[in-house]
């Protein structure tokens, strides 16, 4: 770039008007590069995505020679001071403005340091050395490219567990009991250890548990490592676990939590299942895959369902969710669906809350799901394992 539009005290460029050679579906259709002292960060666009890049200052200049002309046909720039544009004509020639401007654009990415676009509760630089050595955090305790989703995800699941955990909301002092079904590699597991330990200074016992064996060996070593003696795991069936795998479940001033994070298909049903029988306080779950329903979907009414499959399958993924709220309210749950975080991080969207609330069966719940049932002839694992029950 020219000093014209370019200088050392650049704080803000928006890359736009993409060339007809970026026109395919993952092409980017804009970058926004925002930088705080040394370092720039580009959130770049596609028609469906964000991705994220982080530049050092000294290669700023390069990076955008490299897209400007090329990718992108429009260069807007702010100092603080003024504003710069550039632009390729049709003939190809570049048309180079600058102006002063009373309001600059807000720099919201980075008021509070590099890369925290948003004020989560785990911040980017914290010394969390399991998020290290799970490939989260670099060495240097910066979120890794790759798993910038995944940070993403882990936050938002802290953050909707941490809005029904406030003191007001829970005993006095009291013990924090959580059963993490599924928990795979316990990217979740441990950053909720972190939280109400070491955050909250709260007393905890955890379980994580998951069928896969070596994996369960794996995340035992790492909190023996860590030193996260109330932090345990265990290798198992969800299906076939009888009793809460934490010793003090459920007993005086303990607050109990089931969470689950992209258990598959009828898994869910069967976290939020236990969860019911054992009288947890509080269940999170964002399920993962959902074919039980889609291949038991046969509308009586309703037959435009289920002519597309891909409206089927996403028909059947809601009407699943739905139903699962609803048969938590039946039980006595006051229950929330709520938006777990941008399309962008996961497909796997929805977050299913309950609280535990009145004692006595809701009805009218359980009239709903039967509506829903009848209709399009489901029957859902957690219906069965409640009727039964």
């Amino acid at each position: 770039m020219t000093s014209d539009v370019f200088n050392a005290n650049i704080t803000k460029v928006v890359l736009s008007k993409p060339t007809k050679n970026n026109q395919a579906d993952r092409a980017y259709t804009r970058i926004d590069i925002t930088g705080n002292g040394e370092q720039f960060q580009a959130e770049m666009f596609t028609a469906k995505q964000v991705f994220h890049e982080n530049i050092k200052k000294s290669d700023l200049e390069n990076f955008i020679d490299s897209l400007f002309g090329t990718t992108f046909l429009q260069y807007t720039a702010w100092d603080g001071v003024r504003e710069y544009s550039a632009r390729f004509t049709k003939k190809g020639k570049i048309l180079t403005t600058s102006h002063v401007v009373a309001n600059q654009p807000k720099n919201t990415n980075f008021s509070q340091g590099f890369n925290k676009q948003k004020n989560h509760i785990i911040k980017e630089g914290e010394q969390i050395p399991a998020l290290v050595d799970m490939g989260v955090f670099t060495k240097e305790y910066k979120i890794a490219t790759a798993m910038y989703d995944k940070f993403q995800q882990i936050n938002r699941f802290i953050e909707l567990i941490a809005d029904e955990t406030k003191p007001e909301k829970m005993p006095k002092n009291a013990t924090i009991n959580i059963i993490d079904f599924g928990c795979g590699k316990s990217y979740l597991t441990f950053l909720v250890y972190h939280y109400f330990a070491k955050m909250r200074k709260h007393t905890v016992n955890i379980c994580g548990m998951d069928w896969d064996a070596s994996v369960v060996k794996t995340c035992t070593i790492a909190a023996k490592k860590y030193g996260y003696q109330s932090l345990n795991f265990k290798q198992g069936d969800i299906g076939k676990q009888t009793v809460p795998p934490v010793e003090n479940w459920g007993k005086p001033d303990t607050f109990n939590i089931v969470i689950s994070l992209h258990a598959c298909d009828t898994a869910t049903d069967h976290a939020i299942f236990n969860a019911i029988k054992w009288q947890a306080d509080l269940i999170c779950a964002v399920p993962c895959c959902q074919h039980e329903l889609r291949n038991q979907m046969k509308p009586q009414n309703l037959d435009l369902f289920s002519e597309y499959g891909i409206i089927k399958e996403r028909i059947a993924s809601l009407a699943t969710d739905a139903m699962r709220a609803k048969l938590m309210e039946w039980m006595g749950y006051q229950t929330q669906i709520i938006e777990f975080t941008g399309m962008e991080h996961t497909p796997k969207n929805l977050f299913i809350r309950g609280r535990r609330g009145k004692k006595i069966k809701d009805a009218k719940a359980f009239e709903s799901v039967k509506k829903i049932m009848d209709e399009f002839q489901f029957e859902p694992t957690l219906f069965k394992l409640l009727i039964k029950s």
